[in-house]
Order: structure tokens, then C-alpha cells, then sequence
């Protein structure tokens, strides 16, 4: 690399994110906080699709085979650290990506709902670019609060916020995705 020009990719300390977070929150409230982590991480899934599609010179990530996509998509953010996903999906048109390691949750930090806004953010801009039309993420079991996985949802956003609708009406997710039509 020459001078002047920047790396593609920064390596971070984790507690990074977590004092990122709780600097945010103090600025700004959880709301605020949550709001400008989320934009962050849909600014950065412009550089994940980039590192996704030049990593796949066979073809872009749209024309693989589903075992194949999920496959990459994982190995993307468990190379880097960030933790392994694995995919399902739970409803016609609404898919879960589920991760028992992940790096943006913090297990000690005995949140009152979802944490991983930055993530969640990523996973939209990724997840659409690739898609070629918007996705949604909504975030619905966290390590921060004390689930035993992170787990995103995933889908069209009138899907999502049929979701988001229920479970802010305190209806459990798997009677909110059963409901879904």
C-alpha cells in the first residue's frame, strides 16, 4: 500500500463496538443510539457486498446454488471475526439467520431488547444488494439480553412489519410468523 492510500479492512478490538454503543446511548438515548448504529451498518454492507462479489469471480452471489450462498455468506463474517451464521427459513417469503457467537452481542450486558443494530443494518444492505430489491432485518433474540443465540429476521419490509407490529404487541415470534400470510 502506498502512502495515501487506506486499507480495505480495519481490525478492531471487540470491545470496540460494545464502547461504541454505550457512547452512543450516553450521547443520544437507546432509541438515537440504536437508530445511528443501524445506519452505520447499512453503510457498511456496501463494503461486505464488495468483499462477497470480488471474493466470487465464478459468479455473483445471485446465480450460486442456495447451499452455496449460505455457505460464502457465512464464511464472510466468520473469517473476519464477527461469528457464524446459519440460515433457515421460517415463513413463505421470511428467512432467519441465527448465530450463538456473535460478536456485536454482549451476554454480560443484560439488555432490555435486541443489541445488534449495527449488524442489523449490514444484513438489509447486504442481504438487498444482493437480492436487487430491499430486504428488511428486524432482530428478534439477542445475547445482550440474555437469549442463547442472536437471530434475524429477514424478509420483505411490509413481512417485517407485520412482525414488528405483533411482537410490539407482545405476541411471541414463532405465533407472529405463523400468523403472517
Amino acid at each position: 500500500m502506498t502512502q495515501g492510500q487506506r486499507p480495505q479492512e480495519l481490525a478492531l478490538p471487540v470491545a470496540s463496538l460494545a464502547a461504541l454503543r454505550r457512547a452512543l446511548e450516553e450521547a443520544v438515548g437507546a432509541d438515537g443510539a440504536a437508530q445511528a448504529l443501524q445506519a452505520a451498518g447499512n453503510a457498511a454492507g456496501d463494503a461486505f457486498h464488495e468483499i462477497l462479489t470480488v471474493a466470487s469471480a465464478d459468479a455473483p452471489p445471485a446465480d450460486w446454488a442456495e447451499a452455496t450462498f449460505w455457505r460464502r455468506f457465512s464464511d464472510l463474517f466468520t473469517r473476519r471475526g464477527w461469528g457464524s451464521l446459519s440460515n433457515e427459513v421460517v415463513h413463505e417469503g421470511v428467512g432467519a439467520l441465527e448465530a450463538r457467537d456473535w460478536v456485536e452481542s454482549d451476554p454480560e450486558l443484560g439488555a432490555a431488547r435486541p443489541a445488534c443494530a449495527f449488524t442489523a443494518g449490514l444484513l438489509a444492505n447486504l442481504l438487498g444488494r444482493i437480492a436487487g430489491r430491499e430486504v428488511a432485518v428486524l432482530e428478534v433474540e439477542c445475547r445482550s439480553r440474555g437469549d442463547e443465540s442472536c437471530r434475524f429476521l429477514y424478509g420483505s419490509p411490509a413481512a417485517l412489519d407485520a412482525v414488528y407490529r405483533r411482537l410490539r404487541s407482545g405476541q411471541a415470534v414463532g405465533e407472529t410468523l405463523a400468523a403472517l400470510r
